[in-house]
C-alpha cells in the first residue's frame, strides 16, 4: 500500500503536467513550443485541417489532461489509499490549474458555451465539482479505481499520440523543419506507465492476500 500511496498520485500529477503544461512540440524559441492544449488550438489552422484533408480530432489532445483532472479527486479521497488530509487537500487543489488548462484560451461566456468548446468547459466543470464532492466517492474499491484510471489513461494517450503523428508532418511544414514528440509527450507516456504499474501493484496485493488465505 505504501508503494501505491506515492506512485498513483505522482503518476496522475505527471499526467496532468505532461498532458497540460509541458511541450509536446519542442522547438526553440519558446514561442514555437506547443503543449497538448496548444496543439488542440493550433491544428485548427493547418491547411490540411481547413481543407478536410486530415481526419483531425483536436479534442483528443486534451484527453490525458482531462483524465488526470477527473481522476485526481477520486484518488485523493479514496479511503483504502488513506492519504493524509493535507495531501488529500493538495491533490484536490491541483485540479484547479488542470481544469483551467482544459478551457478555451478565450474565457468569455459566449466562447466557453460555444458548441466548439462546450465539451471542454463541461469537463473542466466536472473536474472542479469532483474535487469538491470527492468524499462522496471515498468508498470506491481501489482495485476498480486503479484499473479504470489506467485503462482510461492508456486510451487517452493512444488517441492523443495518434493525432500527434497524424499532424506532425503538416506542423513540420509550417515550422520549416521536422518535429519530434517533445518532453511533455514523453512525460505523459511515463505517467501512463506509472498508472498501469499502480494497477499491477494493487491486483498483485489482492492475489497474494487470496493465496495466503488459502
Amino acid at each position: 500500500m505504501k508503494t501505491l500511496r506515492w506512485i498513483l498520485p505522482a503518476s496522475l500529477i505527471l499526467l496532468g503536467v505532461g498532458g497540460g503544461f509541458a511541450p509536446w512540440v519542442y522547438r526553440p524559441p519558446a514561442a514555437l513550443q506547443l503543449t497538448a492544449p496548444g496543439l488542440a488550438e493550433f491544428v485548427k489552422f493547418l491547411a490540411e485541417a481547413r481543407l478536410g484533408l486530415l481526419p483531425i480530432q483536436r479534442l483528443h489532445f486534451l484527453l490525458p489532461l482531462a483524465t488526470a483532472a477527473l481522476s485526481l479527486p477520486l484518488v485523493a479521497g479514496n479511503r483504502q489509499l488513506g492519504l493524509h488530509w493535507s495531501l488529500n487537500g493538495l491533490l484536490r487543489l491541483l485540479v484547479l490549474p488542470m481544469s483551467l488548462a482544459l478551457l478555451s484560451p478565450v474565457w468569455s461566456p459566449g466562447v466557453l458555451l460555444n458548441q466548439e468548446f462546450r465539451l471542454q468547459t463541461f469537463s473542466a466543470g466536472a473536474a472542479v465539482a469532483l474535487a469538491i464532492i470527492a468524499p462522496l466517492f471515498k468508498t470506491i474499491p481501489l482495485k476498480y479505481l486503479t484499473t479504470s484510471i489506467a485503462a482510461l489513461a492508456t486510451l487517452s494517450l493512444t488517441l492523443a499520440l495518434r493525432q500527434f503523428y497524424l499532424v506532425d508532418d503538416a506542423i513540420g511544414v509550417t515550422y520549416a523543419g521536422a518535429i519530434q514528440l517533445g518532453w511533455g509527450g514523453w512525460l505523459t507516456i511515463i505517467a501512463t506507465t506509472g498508472l498501469v504499474i499502480s494497477t499491477g501493484v494493487e491486483w498483485n496485493k489482492i492475489l497474494r492476500r487470496r493465496t495466503n488465505d488459502e
